[in-house]
């Protein structure tokens, strides 16, 4: 196979990890060839400008630029009027307007973290053929993990009563730390007030429901162990449980 023949790829992702996992996923396929790799917008612009690669896998929320401002600029780019490069987005943020402004913003698809590999790997085949050219948001449940339910089986499985409060708070707190792992300031800075809007209340009173459904758990349960913990059997804060739920649905998506 010539080297005209392969589909150049980019990979944008701020975390380390991430970008290794997709990597490797892509490495030994004969018709992939990896043109580069960035882990913040302003790089993965001057990284598409550079190679301008067939296919770019885009997660949204970076440092710098974010998923969608990349798009933005090399549309706009006036040295890229000739060049259309095909987006596949990758995101722990599925919520159904996003998804809406990332097709609507030059994506191709839009994919789920954590996302199967093989899935991934007929995505860009897919888009090669010409079949990827119909944007739509259709294949986001058939394609990735349902995201939402994998978290509340983790809670369920831990204990935690559905019926507080806190439960749906925690819930999209995990679900937002998934795609940001930025530490107790993402916490505390950035999840909680996200958190807050959606449901239309504070920050403090998120954070507080969140404390008041943990304690509530490990009080009506002597013997919880939970591994992924820093200490197992003793009752985590708030961002050591956030924290630690995400880190290990992250973990289990490398697999």
């Amino acid at each position: 196979m010539g080297l005209a023949d392969l589909i150049k790829i980019a990979i944008v992702d701020d975390n380390d990890i991430i970008r290794e996992m997709i990597h490797d996923t892509l490495a030994d396929e004969e018709d992939f060839t990896i043109v580069g790799e960035a882990s913040d917008g302003e790089s993965a612009v001057e990284l598409i400008k550079a190679e301008r690669p067939d296919v770019v896998l885009l997660d949204l929320v970076m440092p710098k630029l974010d998923g969608m401002g990349v798009m933005m600029r090399i549309r706009n780019s006036q040295d890229m009027k000739d060049y259309h490069p095909e987006y596949i987005v990758l995101s722990a943020a599925g919520r159904e307007d996003i998804v809406s402004e990332a097709l609507n913003n030059g994506a191709t698809y839009f994919m789920m973290k954590p996302f199967d590999g093989e899935a991934l790997i007929k995505r860009i085949r897919h888009i090669r053929t010409g079949a990827g050219q119909e944007k739509d948001a259709a294949g986001l449940e058939d394609e990735a993990k349902n995201l939402d339910l994998e978290i509340s089986e983790l809670l369920r499985s831990i204990g935690m009563p559905i019926k507080m409060v806190g439960y749906k708070y925690l819930r999209d707190a995990i679900e937002k730390a998934v795609g940001e792992p930025d530490g107790d300031l993402s916490i505390t800075k950035t999840i909680y007030p996200a958190v807050a809007e959606e449901y239309g209340t504070s920050a403090t009173n998120v954070e507080r429901n969140i404390r008041y459904i943990i304690a509530a758990t490990w009080e009506r349960n002597d013997n919880i162990e939970v591994p992924f913990l820093p200490n197992k059997k003793d009752k985590p804060t708030n961002s050591e449980f956030i924290l630690g739920c995400a880190e290990h649905i992250r973990l289990k998506s490398l697999k």
